[in-house]
């Protein structure tokens, strides 16, 4: 009995998995989920999924806090206030999965962590969202997004989403992409299950892929940054050489 239930709750799982064609994927365990399109990845069987999602209406609060497991909680009482009528039209909005969470780098190692909770706009929103009423509630207009994901199980915690981001990152340098492509200032870690479910959860952890022109600015600026330094370099040079003529006797 126990095997067949789990077969059945893989399969379950497994419906959202399109194959290199665009996914209206209206449902994940009766919860609308965005769109998205699978495509080619730098090498086959990779223990990853290169998805491209297209530009959506998420709503989103920020979140400060010491740690990451702290930021989850807050922002989804502030999302669920909005969506169970804290809008200017005072509507109830369908609740729609996955749960994503922009996690920032730290300002300095004293500064709290920042993060950025966000569900997805339903469908039938998503050309004209609510209003929130909430200074800490916006909606956020996500341009299309390529990202690399690593699905795993359980309940994640902040340890779990670092060391399964850590180890996407180590599979995509060891697979080609370089450190150049990718977005390292930031990660997703996503959730598509309620606290309640204690079986064959499902979590992942996004790496964005920067857009070609993100990538060239950034070589542009390995290429010009050496140079500046070396012109300020030579600059500060030619200043203490004059500063000693001054000095010196005459």
């Amino acid at each position: 009995m126990f095997k067949v239930l789990r077969l059945i709750d893989i399969r379950c799982s497994l419906q959202y998995i399109p194959q290199n064609s665009l996914s209206i994927m209206p449902m994940y365990n009766g919860y609308e989920t965005p769109e998205y399109q699978v495509i080619d990845g730098p090498v086959k069987d990779a223990s990853y999924e290169v998805r491209k999602y297209p530009t959506a209406k998420w709503t989103s609060t920020e979140v400060s806090s010491p740690v990451l497991d702290g930021a989850p909680s807050t922002g989804f009482r502030r999302l669920f206030n909005y969506i169970t009528g804290k809008n200017e039209s005072g509507n109830t909005i369908s609740m729609t999965c996955p749960v994503t969470i922009a996690v920032n780098n730290r300002e300095s190692a004293f500064a709290n962590m920042k993060t950025i909770v966000s569900f997805y706009v339903p469908t039938s929103h998503q050309e004209k969202p609510p209003v929130p009423t909430a200074d800490d509630v916006y909606t956020e207009d996500r341009k299309e997004t390529t990202v690399y994901v690593k699905t795993f199980g359980g309940f994640a915690k902040s340890k779990d989403w670092y060391n399964q981001v850590t180890q996407l990152r180590e599979d995509l340098i060891k697979d080609g992409v370089k450190e150049d492509q990718i977005k390292s200032d930031m990660f997703y870690a996503v959730s598509y299950d309620n606290p309640y479910k204690f079986f064959w959860r499902r979590n992942e952890v996004w790496i964005t892929k920067k857009s070609n022109k993100e990538t060239l600015s950034s070589n542009k600026n390995k290429i010009q940054n050496p140079m500046k330094n070396k012109l300020q370099s030579f600059k500060n040079d030619s200043e203490n050489n004059e500063d000693n003529a001054n000095l010196a006797p005459r």
